[in-house]
């Protein structure tokens, strides 16, 4: 194979998620688009970092300014709900169900790919709601993580250093039996789940 072809690829195989396979593909479309996309796309991977950044108070993708969700005074400065990436407060967005803020840990603890604590935006968790619950205001910590291994170690650390927080009240997203399941053949874990968020 063509050695300029093997170096892109190699490029894109540095994106998550992406294998070889799925990196050719990208190659071979490309190639099939004109001069002009080509240039488009190249302009916007190099502005990237000047034109996109994070929100300095909620680390939300933004134009590296607070994002427009912390900029509005409407939303409900009570509730903080946690999330492991942009794209989960994307998804709870879309519901248009909840109103309060958001905070973006950048990934949930998992020592075998390097992700410690340390890693985390958890400090910056710890200040917010420090200078909030300062202030008198009491916070409901929604912690919104991934129902996997490395969101459940994640979760039980959020709830180790802020259950015993004064005026912090820590809530977890319900989980359970998926709509249109059968209880039959769901796992022991996902059944623990359903009856301990029963309604």
């Amino acid at each position: 194979m063509n050695p300029k072809f093997k170096q892109i690829q190699k490029l894109f195989q540095k994106l998550p998620g992406v294998g070889p396979r799925q990196a050719a593909r990208f190659i071979i479309a490309l190639l099939d688009k004109p001069e002009s996309d080509l240039q488009e796309l190249g302009a916007a991977i190099y502005n990237l970092r000047k034109e996109i950044g994070l929100c300095p108070i909620c680390f939300n993708i933004s134009d590296n300014h607070a994002c427009s969700i912390c900029h509005d005074p409407k939303r409900d400065q009570s509730k903080i709900l946690v999330v492991e990436k942009a794209t989960d407060l994307d998804s709870i967005e879309k519901t248009g169900l909840y109103r309060g803020l958001y905070h973006v840990l950048g990934g949930a603890i998992n020592p075998i790919d390097g992700f410690a604590p340390e890693a985390l935006k958890i400090r910056e968790l710890e200040n917010r709601v420090k200078t909030l619950t300062s202030q008198g205001s009491q916070i409901e910590l929604i912690i919104a993580t991934n129902p996997n291994a490395a969101g459940e170690t994640t979760s039980l650390y959020l709830r180790e250093l802020f259950q015993k927080k004064e005026r912090v009240v820590l809530t977890r997203l319900g989980r359970g039996l998926a709509s249109g399941s059968n209880v039959e053949y769901a796992d022991e874990i996902t059944l623990r789940h359903a009856l301990e968020f029963r309604k």
